[in-house]
């Protein structure tokens, strides 16, 4: 990071890594990562001040919109709630819960059993989607969400939410038995000092998932600046495991579980940038915006890749290169 250290290790010398775009907005600006020699954090060479993170953003941005949405009225979701997910699945048969949890990656990726007295913390909640499911699970669910935007959309769906940031949210005694981190530790200038504050927000026996890119997956080594995760200039730090246990240990919490994720969609929507966009970009700002309308215009659904795919990225997560990280995180 040109003339600053390394957040997490305090090094001074960094390798050139990528150039980056914005592929969302046209702007004349190029971004370069770096990467630190000493603990292997990737990173832009320039970091934006505080003034200048929410024009980083468009209005549309992925995190402010309805764009998750699960259908818990399936048959097999139903199932799942009742003896898995649900805060009263503990009481079920065991056998029954082994048996989804066997198959819960397949039908309700990423949603987490009922935890201690199942008060949930979303960190970055966005429009809510999160928060919606797990109410439906019925979870005592809060938000943080520093979008205006996204806290309204949280608001008008009788969600509880604060707008602003962990620093000045107003938790003076109340603790958490689960605190999602989904995709925002890479957007903050300050992730050691977001994650201590989110640790200390803990109640006994808690924990933190945290899920962000994966800095050494497999679609960044294979896509590079079109790699969908690299999102210049929005992604300000991409982690790799290496370097998420370096953050938690400065952040003064433990790590207890790693593993990769990838799907043939990230892999789809990379390829749709190199294809539509190609990984430099040109130099004339009037060049860029001509070039990301014609990308959206050529958007299709890239079914038969994703099938081709499919298999690799299986691959990819079973042995660490999946492009996505999730971290479970104890208290000390």
């Amino acid at each position: 990071m040109t003339g600053q250290p390394c957040v997490l290790c305090s090094g001074t010398e960094f390798r050139f890594v990528v150039t980056g775009y914005d592929r969302m907005q046209a702007r004349s600006d190029d971004f370069n990562y770096v990467r630190c020699l000493e603990c292997g954090l990737l990173a832009l060479a320039r970091l934006p001040s505080p003034e200048q993170i929410p024009d980083l953003y468009p209005s549309d941005y992925l995190s402010f919109i309805n764009s998750w949405k699960r259908d818990l009225d399936k048959p097999v979701n139903r199932l799942a709630i009742k003896y898995l997910y649900g805060v009263d699945s503990v009481s079920r048969p065991r056998l029954a819960r082994a048996i989804f949890r066997l198959l819960s990656a397949r039908i309700m990726p990423g949603i987490q059993e009922p935890h201690g007295a199942n008060r949930l913390l979303d960190v970055g909640c966005g429009a809510g989607e999160l928060l919606e499911v797990y109410r439906r699970l019925g979870w005592d669910t809060c938000g943080i969400e520093i979008s205006p935007q996204g806290a309204a959309a949280c608001r008008e769906k009788g969600l509880a939410v604060h707008q602003g940031t962990v620093f000045d949210a107003p938790f003076r005694t109340q603790r958490f038995d689960l605190i999602l981190l989904s995709h925002v530790i890479e957007h903050v200038l300050d992730p050691v000092a977001v994650l201590r504050r989110v640790g200390e927000l803990l109640a006994p026996q808690g924990k933190i998932v945290l899920t962000t890119p994966n800095g050494r997956g497999l679609g960044f080594f294979i896509y590079g600046s079109c790699w969908f995760h690299l999102d210049a200039p929005r992604h300000v730090f991409l982690f790799d495991a290496n370097t998420l246990r370096l953050l938690a240990a400065r952040a003064g919490v433990a790590v207890s579980r790693v593993v990769t994720q990838s799907s043939s969609q990230t892999l789809a929507e990379s390829r749709h940038y190199a294809r539509t966009q190609g990984r430099q970009f040109p130099r004339s700002l009037a060049d860029r915006q001509a070039l990301l309308r014609e990308s959206a215009r050529r958007r299709r659904p890239h079914r038969v890749y994703r099938d081709l795919v499919s298999p690799l990225t299986y691959l990819s997560s079973l042995f660490g290169k999946g492009d996505i990280l999730e971290v479970e995180l104890r208290a000390l």
